[in-house]
């Protein structure tokens, strides 16, 4: 769960076609959808969907589950098809809780890339309800998935950006404070250090939702993100109604970044007053395909202009 900040001053299912059935484990025996990528230059939202779905098909995905190291698998194996390499952070948080990132770079140099962009893995464990996750914790992923495939066909951009996938975003009580969640982001800023922070950071969450409204908040970004965000939503043709500002701050992966100096644009679906958020109805029903191709273009257009600015040498 995230829990949001206000200040006062701001007063179903898409047929998925040629696919086979595979059974795969873990433990939980998840029947999964394989389907082969759509072989094109720009942003599949099939692609993403089918990824959603895959993930999905693990079952829910909680912090040190086994189908969280299955769908860890499944990551690893996307992006190393598409000339990614992957590093596993795993790390210790709590006495006997391990958790696990992953980082993805393109090429074979080392060392800090400039665009960082991110999304959580885990799923939120709740009493005894199965939250499946499809758009808070799967649909960030997918889009991140379907990146890697697309950035592959311009190296040269490919080689200027990082990928993570962070574990532990969920609290593991209630809400997330000070205390308890963001584990896997503040692992991450704590392990770079202060000469290994990217020059800004994209994070995605509950992107893929049919209908949605992305609501970025605004005073967790700084004025430069916000007009290139403003300008990427212009240059699509995209609602502005439907890409719009929250008047306030949230706590989510990019804040440990944020507060670490690092420019932040966190594109985060408006959830508070739903009726599915954290609950059984966060399934594929949810999900749609144009969403997730939605939000993976705004990703990849904003990072061309970040880069094209000569932002990333600031």
């Amino acid at each position: 769960m995230r829990r949001w900040v206000t200040v006062a001053a701001f007063a179903g299912a898409l047929a998925l076609n040629g696919c086979e059935r595979e059974r795969r484990a873990p433990a939980a025996q998840a029947e999964q959808t394989v389907c082969a990528p759509e072989d094109t230059a720009d942003f599949s939202g099939r692609n993403a969907y089918n990824h959603c779905a895959a993930l999905c098909a693990f079952g829910p995905r909680p912090t040190g589950s086994q189908a969280y190291a299955a769908q860890v698998d499944y990551v690893i194996k996307q992006l190393e098809n598409v000339g990614w390499h992957v590093q596993r952070d795993t790390f210790s948080p709590r006495p006997g809780r391990r958790m696990t990132n992953l980082r993805a770079i393109y090429g074979v140099e080392a060392g800090t890339r400039p665009v960082l962009v991110s999304c959580h893995i885990d799923t939120k464990g709740q009493g005894q309800e199965a939250i499946l996750g499809a758009d808070d914790g799967a649909s960030g992923a997918a889009v991140l998935l379907e990146l890697a495939r697309v950035l592959a066909h311009t190296p040269e951009k490919a080689q200027q950006v990082e990928l993570i996938f962070f574990d532990g975003e969920e609290a593991l009580g209630g809400h997330i404070n000070e205390e308890d969640g963001l584990y896997g982001s503040r692992y991450d800023v704590a392990r770079r250090g202060e000469h290994g922070l990217p020059a800004c950071m994209v994070n995605l969450d509950m992107v893929g939702g049919a209908g949605k409204t992305i609501a970025i908040p605004i005073m967790d970004t700084l004025p430069e993100m916000y007009e290139l965000y403003r300008t990427v939503v212009r240059e699509l043709g995209l609602p502005e109604e439907r890409w719009t500002l929250y008047p306030g701050s949230y706590w989510d992966d990019h804040r440990p970044f944020m507060e670490a100096g690092v420019p932040t644009l966190n594109l985060i679906a408006s959830f508070m007053g739903s009726r599915w958020w954290h609950t059984a109805r966060d399934n594929m029903q949810r999900i749609s395909a144009d969403s997730l191709a939605e939000s993976g273009k705004v990703t990849l257009r904003f990072i061309s202009l970040y880069l094209g600015n000569g932002k990333a040498n600031h």
